[in-house]
């Protein structure tokens, strides 16, 4: 039975022309895949939707696009695609803002970021040679969601790489990469290609390399102490029939919410970094990512955000009220420490 070695996938595709639309939007379609055509790239299921819809647009050359977030390249194996994502995927291109048509980026960024700091530093072949083959990395850069002038993750991987080999360039190259505004104080790294190397600890000794990193102006610590504000934490005597969002970020470990008899809540940035990392180095950011992640839970529909990790929970409840007041909104959740979790429990058992 020939359906027996056939998939049913659903694909829901960008579709945006700088030139005739003034919004994005977004088509579906579905096709019967054969589980055992291994030679299916992504790239021929961007072709396959361009055969239904000629509309649909993508680049020949440098192609790098999204899938279910994810950001992949047109080589990788759409058969390990669908095994890690599933059976229904959204096409987007890998930085929607830079989009000129469809899949199509405006990429002249890519170029300027290098030539911004490489141009009178260390410059190279070799750093050139290293920096272009990290591309998919530059538009994967998480911190383009809250700073779309960001250097780019790319840079950064570029500079601790000549920095291993070439010391001597260490001041300047440090220097150029500490932009106030879009340098490497913006970077909260995430891993968001899908098959990609991680690079968090790269990121994270290059970060110990500058001493001042976290010494922000006194102007900056004005305005952030004129921000904080005293905010009563709103409380639950009980977990009971109430629906609950557990925030992991990275933690592995994971919470049963059954014996306290409550719903457990998903929500896309559970297990994402929301500004922790960069507090002191780039607030604005931070509160932005603080706000977007405790949004998402609250508008998914939980009456309280547990988090996994102690250290979590008491910087998030210190920081509510400059993050409500940062993206303009009230959050009404209860704010639950691990440690508080023992309470609940004892409160359930004596009722």
């Amino acid at each position: 039975m020939d359906f027996l070695n056939t998939i049913d996938l659903e694909v829901r595709a960008f579709f945006f022309n700088a030139k005739t639309d003034y919004l994005p939007y977004y088509k579906n379609f579905s096709f019967t895949i054969n589980k055992e055509d291994n030679r299916l790239l992504m790239k021929n299921l961007l072709k396959m939707i361009q055969e239904k819809n000629e509309t649909f647009a993508y680049p020949e050359k440098d192609l790098l696009f999204r899938v279910n977030n994810k950001v992949v390249t047109g080589e990788e194996s759409l058969m390990e695609v669908i095994e890690l994502l599933g059976t229904e995927l959204t096409i987007d291109p890998a930085l929607s803002f830079r989009s000129e048509n469809g899949l199509i980026l405006n990429n002249s960024d890519f170029m300027h970021q290098y030539r911004t700091i490489f141009k009178g530093h260390a410059e190279s072949r070799e750093a050139l040679e290293l920096y272009l083959s990290l591309y998919p990395l530059h538009y994967a850069s998480e911190t383009f969601n809250y700073n779309q002038d960001y250097i780019g993750d790319a840079i950064l991987i570029t500079v601790a790489k000549i920095l291993e080999k070439y010391p001597e360039h260490k001041d300047e190259l440090l220097h150029a990469i500490n932009d106030e505004f879009d340098g490497i104080g913006c970077c909260e790294y995430e891993n968001n290609m899908l098959f990609g190397e991680d690079h968090t600890q790269t990121i994270i000794d290059l970060k110990k390399e500058i001493r001042h990193l976290n010494r922000r102006s006194i102007l900056n610590r004005l305005v952030t102490m004129c921000q904080k504000k005293m905010r009563k934490s709103i409380s639950l005597e009980t977990l009971e029939g109430k629906n609950v969002a557990i925030y992991y970020a990275h933690s592995s470990e994971s919470i049963n919410l059954e014996p306290f008899g409550a719903k457990h809540i998903s929500f896309e940035m559970s297990h994402k970094l929301a500004g922790q990392t960069i507090v002191k180095s780039n607030p604005t950011i931070a509160y932005q990512k603080a706000g977007k992640m405790m949004l998402q839970a609250m508008d998914s529909g939980a009456h309280a955000l547990l988090f996994a990790q102690e250290e979590d929970a008491k910087l998030f409840k210190s920081i509510i009220a400059t993050v409500e007041q940062t993206v303009g909104r009230e959050i009404t959740l209860a704010l639950i420490a691990p440690s508080e979790l023992d309470r609940f429990k004892l409160q359930r058992d004596v009722a």
